[in-house]
């Protein structure tokens, strides 16, 4: 099968092209940054999918378009930005798979859209309380119109829960820098629920749902199992990581009546300090999205969480503290 991938050059494009290419499929990628070119190789495009020109330089046989180019920043990412890259993106992408008359389209949303109605289940209604929710929600709504229009349409629309895993450097990776460097502190109590998704998993997840799609649109949400308490990922990045944490807790309320301090000086200098209310909010709330929509279809993940951390702590050891540097010089 001959694929399309945006975003192929981003942490999990580039472990999805590999997979693919692994499996056989001929794949082909489309990003506004250059690809990281493995061993193996690929046909890749540099371009922006809003531009017709370069989705032009496509080639005439394709099969089927995995959509995986998003803005998703915590920090530094207006409105429109988000609505201008996340939805009139699919609305560009939906106008050339018609033209070009593909029928298969895989998705990757977010369980973002569900805000805070949460546990969520693939039947849990929909309620975005973010930009970046919202807009993906959005993008849902576009490609199901355009699934409607066309009986023989077949797409699959996965809502991923935090995806973590060497190479990228969100959330998952900053717990585990804090951990290994002797720099976490405790917010609160940590008995909130934090639903993750290892990369290889979500990889092989989406290879599933490519050879088992349907006419239709199909959602699917995608974490791994168990589902942790913030205290015991924590607990596990220590024991894998060889890193005792501080007891010291520091109360919610005091940490965001510092944070709140750090929030005003981001405002005036435009830095992102690594402390900001809304991270101290997000690691202190529960984000709970079960999968087992996926799992009753067959499939089952390859990786422990365990495996995944490991391999995470293992490549920040090794090669992650220089990307942190990195990005700690630039102001990222």
């Amino acid at each position: 099968m001959k694929i399309v991938i945006t975003g192929d050059s981003g942490f999990i494009g580039s472990y999805l092209t590999r997979y693919l290419d692994i499996q056989g499929h001929s794949v082909v990628g489309i990003d506004i940054n250059p690809a990281k070119k493995y061993e193996i190789g690929y046909q890749s495009v540099i371009g922006d999918i809003l531009d017709e020109t370069a989705l032009e330089k496509l080639p005439n046989d394709i099969d089927c378009i995995i959509h995986l180019a998003a803005a998703h920043k915590d920090f530094g990412i207006s409105e429109e930005e988000y609505y201008r890259t996340n939805v009139d993106g699919i609305r560009s992408l939906v106008k050339f798979a018609s033209i070009r008359k593909i029928k298969k389209f895989i998705f990757y949303s977010t369980v973002a859209v569900y805000g805070n109605n949460q546990p969520s289940t693939e039947t849990t209604p929909p309620g975005p309380i973010n930009h970046y929710g919202g807009s993906k929600l959005e993008a849902e709504q576009v490609l199901q119109l355009w699934t409607n229009e066309d009986a023989s349409r077949e797409v699959v629309i996965i809502r991923p829960a935090v995806v973590f895993g060497p190479l990228n450097v969100a959330n998952i990776f900053k717990l585990i820098k804090q951990v290994c460097d002797g720099k976490f502190y405790w917010v609160g109590d940590g008995q909130n629920i934090k639903s993750i998704a290892y990369v290889e998993n979500l990889v092989e997840a989406t290879g599933f749902l490519l050879g088992t799609i349907v006419r239709g649109c199909t959602v699917y949400n995608y974490s791994d199992e168990p589902q942790f308490q913030t205290r015991e990922l924590v607990a596990l990045i220590s024991r894998l990581s060889g890193k005792k944490v501080s007891a010291l807790r520091i109360p919610l309320s005091a940490a965001m009546f510092v944070a709140g301090i750090f929030d005003i000086f981001g405002k005036i200098t435009g830095y992102d300090f690594p402390i900001t209310s809304a991270r101290i909010k997000k690691f202190n709330t529960s984000t709970e999205h079960r999968a087992g929509k996926i799992r009753a279809a067959g499939f089952h993940p390859s990786h422990t969480i365990e495996e995944g951390i490991r391999k995470n702590i293992e490549w920040y050891v090794s090669n992650g503290k220089h990307v942190a540097m990195d990005i700690e010089s630039s102001g990222e």
